[in-house]
């Protein structure tokens, strides 16, 4: 097929996740005791084998002891979640120029701080991009369905007509599918290490990275 728009997470897509990881794991060492890294990880990735629930939650009820703080861990850690040149994949601006060659429209749909604009402007992305759903600008988190739903408006197609790329089977491959929006699940950043075979026939295309999208999606 050739999609009248293709849509973008941008954590474990476009920008390396260890971005957030890094910052929510200092920001916790702020206002706790101290956290060590095993413990951490452990939570971290216990999460993402399980792929549901809020990850910020379960953090702070684990090393906070309640959700109280949750408003001032995230104020915290969101100062120190900002990307970087090196911390862009290398196949990232690639694809999405490929895809733009095509004629294809490109939005983004990702639960992003606003500092992630600024990146995105400095590393060529933003001047490719037709809309850009970050949740801090939009006001709207996946995986509620309207941060989709606003994308199809914006982009003008139709669910059928569009490709969504994300690595959550839970936030990106499952709300998406819902609106009939034909589903990419990368395998890395957040994506569930251990997937059973129900996770890997959910989306319509499974693959490791971004380097031979544009040729599997025009296959479909």
């Amino acid at each position: 097929m050739k999609p009248g728009a293709v849509t973008f997470d941008v954590g474990g897509i476009i920008y390396s996740d260890n971005v957030f990881k890094r910052a929510i794991f200092d920001a916790l060492n702020q206002l706790s005791q101290g956290v060590s890294q095993e413990d951490f990880d452990q939570v971290y990735f216990e999460h993402l084998k399980s792929q549901s629930g809020s990850l910020r939650n379960k953090l702070c009820i684990k090393f906070l002891t309640s959700l109280d703080k949750k408003a001032e861990l995230m104020q915290v850690a969101t100062k120190m979640w900002r990307f970087t040149p090196d911390d862009l994949y290398p196949d990232a601006k690639k694809c999405i120029s490929a895809f733009k060659s095509q004629g294809i429209k490109i939005g983004l749909i990702a639960n992003q701080p606003e500092s992630s604009v600024e990146s995105l402007k400095s590393d060529g992305i933003f001047e490719l991009i037709d809309f850009l759903g970050i949740s801090a600008v939009v006001g709207i988190e996946k995986p509620d369905p309207a941060i989709f739903e606003l994308a199809l408006s914006k982009l003008k197609v139709a669910g059928k007509d569009c490709v969504h790329i994300g690595n959550r089977i839970d936030t990106d491959v499952i709300p998406a599918k819902k609106l009939g929006i034909r589903t990419v699940w990368i395998r890395r950043g957040e994506a569930n290490p251990a997937p059973t075979p129900a996770d890997l026939a959910q989306a319509d295309i499974t693959a490791d990275d971004l380097t031979n999208l544009p040729k599997l999606v025009s296959a479909l």
